[in-house]
């Protein structure tokens, strides 16, 4: 049966430490029910046994290793069912009345999560102990060498609150996680410390992740408690807890940072251009060493080789050409990236460069090439693009295994569904996951949500707390175990995420995946379909961006020369500006204008100044999703489909499938004469207005 309150006490080789802590509980214990567990990580200090011998009524669990303060907090709380858990350092000693005052405090504020009290030195002065989050430069200041030449800088004052007096209550933005009180409704939503750390920064990230899960960390003063603060990090440079600590920081860094999460939104196209530049840089190597190898073989050769300068117009062909072949072979896929080499693939990659490359030198000037260059350079390229593809899928691994390098994942399904998928695919490290919560629209049990795994993923919230979530805790990936069906509400989430560029996965083997551009691939213990944020899209927009450009130069030359006349049809009333949304459902936030007549039909291309200037400004394109509707229109497939599209377009996919005539030449047509398909034509004749919301302006 659950206690009021469960105390857990990490310990490590400070027995006496221990010894102070324990007395101070047993002299200062709590009037409701409380139990108190002491994790011990294999501590070789003598003492510990006399300790268990004089506290028979503690609970000790002794660890056969050290597993680091975080994973141990989490042993203890798992350990006993408690309203609420006191987490202590050893070297906290329990001052009178502390232990009530904390408990009551707790019960009149529901929404304190996490909840610090006053801590004090040895000599009664109070310690800094509450905090406000790292920034940059605080990073800089207090962790770097700077540290000591900037203690008394604006920066480090505010960090350390400074400017709080630590005698009145207030939220605040984290506590020390030497002392401090979590409620259990907080830590079943929050989830329990993150073990990537160590030691150091798991009572930041905590609180962290306290504040976006809806609760708040209080500072209390009105409970007081005796902490010796012995702070091994800042003892000296290069200790091992200095590396543990930079290590600590490294991994606080990469899970919340913007700028991480903005590259790991872009890690495909980040990963392939880092895998070809290395390749093309292997390859400037490998002629290098050739070269070298064939200067120093002269005297075995009749001819003379030619100096090196000769090779530079040979050495971007050549570029070119392996560019091509890999990108054909597969060579630049990401799941092969992480995977390590491929050999009978790799094989098969670098004979097709050979054979092109051996062509390409017979047919070109054969003086600028030698052959036994040549052939040394392939030899030497395939060894050093085979070891290359080992050391990116090996950097992979421990990147993943350090939590460097995965994907916050959230999972979104039936609880019971999920928690089962959770068992059967065991440590998603190797998946490259970082499972940070589920949600469900299931109704929720007498006792709550509760948290599935082995109790680290925490309930979140619902499907429609989606986007919201996804930025709050910086999901990357999102797994689905539910179709998401025709509701347009859930097709507007799901196409905001893949705008948001976040990889969207559903363990699912259904037919809509694949419509909607999706690829198989295993994961975890069962078959999904994937859509990944970047499938080659961003290369092709950037290519078309300056198409839209030379499009728009033209169009705006002929809009000038015709406005006399569209001024005129405009001021008859024969014609009429449109307001259209250019993303509708799938929320562009912005509008173009369009020129309709008086029926509402879209006019021809040559009319459209407002287009013109969306064009040249980037608003639209010219191939793209429709007009006022990129994303929202047809079932869920199309919608996905479509919401990869930085912008809508003039012309794309629904114009070439909207069936009568050659494909191509459809296309053309709704270019020239209806841009963007902001009109469709109904099977009765008529306008169809569906796809969009316009209203008559004046003329822009």
């Amino acid at each position: 049966m659950a206690v009021r309150l469960g105390i857990v006490i990490v310990h490590y080789n400070t027995p006496e430490d221990l010894a102070r802590c324990l007395r101070s509980l047993q002299d200062h214990a709590p009037t409701c029910s409380h139990e108190v567990v002491v994790v011990d990580n294999a501590s070789s200090a003598p003492g510990l046994d006399d300790l268990q011998l004089r506290h028979p009524d503690v609970r000790w669990l002794l660890n056969t290793e050290n597993r680091g303060y975080g994973r141990g907090c989490n042993q203890g709380l798992a350990a006993v069912a408690a309203d609420y858990h006191l987490i202590l350092n050893p070297d906290i000693v329990v001052q009178p009345g502390a232990l009530d005052a904390l408990l009551d405090f707790a019960d009149r504020h529901p929404r304190a999560g996490l909840i610090g009290p006053q801590l004090l030195n040895e000599d009664g002065t109070i310690q800094e102990s509450c905090r406000r989050f790292y920034t940059f430069w605080t990073l800089v200041l207090r962790r770097t060498p700077l540290a000591r030449l900037a203690r008394n800088s604006r920066i480090v004052q505010r960090h350390l609150m400074r400017d709080f007096d630590h005698e009145s209550v207030r939220p605040v933005d984290w506590v020390l996680g030497g002392c401090l009180l979590v409620r259990r409704e907080a830590r079943d939503r929050c989830g329990p410390m993150d073990e990537r750390f160590f030691l150091y920064f798991e009572d930041v990230d905590w609180c962290y992740r306290m504040w976006r899960s809806g609760f708040e960390v209080v500072y209390f003063p009105g409970a007081r408690f005796v902490h010796r603060h012995r702070r091994a990090s800042a003892r000296g440079t290069f200790t091992r807890s200095f590396w543990l600590h930079l290590a600590s920081l490294i991994s606080y860094y990469e899970k919340w940072s913007m700028l991480v999460y903005a590259v790991k939104k872009w890690r495909r196209p980040l990963e392939v251009a880092l895998h070809w530049s290395l390749d093309m840089a292997l390859l400037a190597v490998a002629l290098l060493g050739a070269y070298g190898l064939r200067d120093v073989g002269q005297p075995l050769f009749a001819t003379e080789l030619l100096p090196l300068s000769w090779y530079r117009g040979w050495l971007v062909y050549a570029g070119i050409l392996v560019t091509v072949a890999f990108v054909l072979l597969g060579r630049y896929r990401t799941t092969g990236l992480r995977a390590g080499p491929d050999w009978g693939a790799h094989l098969k990659q670098v004979g097709l460069v050979t054979l092109l490359l051996l062509a390409g030198s017979y047919l070109g000037r054969q003086e600028v090439m030698s052959r036994a260059v040549l052939l040394v350079l392939l030899v030497l390229y395939s060894g050093l693009t085979i070891w290359a593809s080992a050391v990116i899928g090996r950097l992979h691994r421990r990147l993943e295994e350090g939590y460097l390098a995965l994907e916050r994942t959230l999972l979104a399904g039936p609880r019971t569904v999920v928690a089962g998928w959770l068992a059967a695919s065991g440590d998603l490290r190797r998946l490259a996951a970082d499972p940070v919560g589920y949600v469900t629209d299931e109704p929720a049990p007498p006792g709550g949500h509760l948290a599935i795994g082995v109790g680290d993923v925490p309930w979140l919230g619902t499907w429609a707390e989606l986007p919201d979530l996804v930025d709050r805790f910086r999901v990357s990936q999102v797994v689905f175990w539910q179709q998401p069906g025709d509701d347009v509400q859930i097709r507007a989430i799901l196409v905001k995420l893949r705008r948001l560029r976040i990889r969207l996965r559903w363990i699912l083997a259904d037919a809509w995946l694949l419509a909607a551009g999706a690829r198989a691939e295993t994961f975890g213990a069962a078959e999904s379909g994937v859509l990944d944020p970047d499938d080659g899209g961003t290369l092709s927009r950037l290519a078309l961006r300056p198409l839209a450009v030379l499009v728009a130069a033209p169009l705006l030359l002929v809009a000038g020369l015709l406005a006399a006349p569209r001024w005129l049809r405009l001021r008859s009333g024969a014609w009429r500006w449109e307001l259209v949304d250019l993303g509708g459902i799938a929320a562009h936030n912005d509008r173009v204008a369009i020129l309709c007549d008086r029926q509402g039909r879209t006019l021809p291309l040559w009319w459209q100044s407002g287009l013109a200037f969306a064009l040249l400004r980037g608003r639209v394109g010219v191939v793209g999703a429709r007009l006022g509707a990129a994303g929202g229109a047809g079932d869920t497939a199309a919608a996905l489909r479509d919401a990869d599209s930085a912008v809508p377009g003039l012309t794309g996919r629904w114009a070439r499938d909207a069936g009568g005539g050659a494909r191509q030449r459809r296309m053309l047509t709704e270019f020239l004469l209806n841009p963007g398909g902001w009109t469709q034509r109904a099977g009765d004749g008529g306008i169809d207005r569906s796809r969009g919301r316009g209203q008559e302006v004046e003329d822009p």
